[in-house]
């Protein structure tokens, strides 16, 4: 079974320990692993398949704007240094609202099925709520056809959770965007990724710089097991 032949689906994305609930984005069987995705858990109309997730190699990086400073790197590679002490800064003058990051891929055919991002900078704790952290984005697939580009899909209000003094938490998320394949049928015009930063949490912060550490993909690599569906149902439970 080809990986991307199975296109009528419902996905779960499996990490290794905890539960993430958020909006419709986040899968309600999405739980946090400290370091990266594990594997997934796709239902292909008879039986659920789990495979091993495989991280994307990005191949391009680019940023609307970035805070310029002589004594530090904030640039777009920062997103993609798989090191969440450094963070990319959005240069703009106003907090960021509308400075877009946009991601393409080595591998031409990758189809993205989940996204870790960490929403602040996490250098450390103080840090992290000196700064701006995002709230909410939008994020946008991106095809070309015929030579011109177009929005595959788009996924607007995506919000971040919050602690008890509204402020968005230290921690990764992570999103799962794997049903927009059963909608399209695949990704075969697939040519990029977009986030838009549409709203900024800056409850006790210092600057008016809004960061994010880190943004990693992930795609289903392997099949290792299929379950029935009563066989899953034990599993899950």
């Amino acid at each position: 079974m080809m990986k991307y032949d199975i296109l009528r689906v419902l996905i779960f994305v499996i990490l290794c320990t905890g539960l993430l609930t958020c909006s419709t984005l986040y899968s309600q069987n999405i739980k946090i692993s400290r370091d990266s995705l594990v594997n997934i858990i796709e239902f292909d109309g008879a039986f659920y398949n789990k495979y091993t997730l495989k991280r994307l190699i990005v191949d391009t990086c680019k940023a609307s704007s970035v805070l310029r400073s002589k004594n530090q790197n904030y640039s777009e590679n920062n997103l993609i240094d798989n090191n969440d002490h450094t963070a990319w800064v959005e240069g703009a003058l106003n907090a960021g609202i509308g400075e877009k990051i946009r991601i393409t891929f080595k591998n031409k055919n990758a189809l993205p099925y989940a996204i870790k991002l960490v929403p602040g900078y996490l250098k450390s704790e103080e840090i992290w709520y000196k700064n701006n952290r995002v709230a909410n984005i939008t994020i946008r697939t991106v095809g070309k056809e015929g030579g011109s580009e177009y929005i595959i899909d788009e996924w607007k209000d995506v919000s971040f959770r919050r602690d008890s003094l509204s402020k968005v938490s230290i921690s990764p998320v992570y999103i799962d965007i794997s049903q927009n394949y059963i909608q399209h049928m695949g990704y075969n015009d697939f040519v990029a990724i977009e986030f838009e930063i549409m709203e900024v949490d800056n409850v006790g912060a210092i600057y008016n710089d809004t960061c994010i550490s880190e943004i990693s993909f992930y795609e289903i690599n392997e099949l290792i097991k299929r379950y029935s569906p009563e066989e899953y149902q034990k599993i899950k439970n």
